[in-house]
Order: structure tokens, then sequence, then C-alpha cells
């Protein structure tokens, strides 16, 4: 199947709905607090580079599967990173690129 324009915009509400699905699930399984869950906790404690090992690690799993399932958590993990990172930016922080 091509992926025109015309197919990710039929596709795309039903990916968010999945994506959706994913993120408050695990918010409900993996809260720490109202306002903190554990990958939060896991980040603080070793850093952002842990999502992108998750990231690599559910990669994996989905060339040795093909599990849809994978490709949510792969997309999940990505927006999470993109939110701790942006927090990061939004601190000021230096993340070494002009």
């Amino acid at each position: 199947m091509n992926t025109s324009l015309k197919v990710k915009k039929k596709y795309l509400p039903q990916f968010l709905k999945e994506i959706k699905k994913q993120l408050l699930c695990g918010g409900e399984r993996y809260a720490l607090s109202e306002d903190k869950e554990m990958t939060d906790l896991v980040c603080e404690l070793v850093g952002n580079d842990w999502i992108l090992g998750n990231i690599i690690k559910y990669c994996g799993e989905y060339k040795n599967t093909r599990l849809t399932q994978n490709l949510f958590k792969i997309a999940t993990y990505s927006f999470i990173l993109y939110l701790r990172d942006f927090e990061v930016l939004n601190k000021g922080k230096d993340k070494g690129e002009k």
C-alpha cells in the first residue's frame, strides 16, 4: 500500500485513537502521583536516553513479531520523549544544538 496524503488522512484518526489509549492506560498503570509517572522517575535517575532504549527495544520486537501494538508503543515513547525534551528546552538548558 502506498502512503499518500489521502491514505494518511484516512488512517490518522484511527492511529491517534490507539496512541491515546496507550498513553492514558499507561499513565494510569504507571502513575506515582497525580503529576508524575514511573517514566518520569526513571528519567530523573538515568536520563531521557532510557526512553530511546525502550524505543529501540520495541523496534526490535516489532521486527521479530510484527505486532502492531509495538508500533503504538514506539509512537507513545516518542511522544513522551518529545514532551520531556520540550520541557528541558523551555527551562533554558543548553541541548548542544544550534
